[in-house]
């Protein structure tokens, strides 16, 4: 196995569990009945360096 594939295959790993782990999180928050508005940083990220427009 080239270093490459080994690599590879260890992104890809990381990033099925890193998917597993996320999931149960990302369905809890998304099944909450109230409205978060646009202050949840999950809802609504900012991207770093940008200023909000009030």
């Amino acid at each position: 196995m080239s270093t490459f594939q080994y690599a590879l295959g260890l992104v890809l790993v990381l990033q099925a569990v890193a998917a597993a782990v996320a999931t149960p999180f990302l369905l809890a928050h998304a099944r909450t009945e109230h409205d978060h508005g646009p202050g949840c940083w999950w809802c609504h990220p900012h991207l770093p360096g940008t200023r909000s427009r009030r």
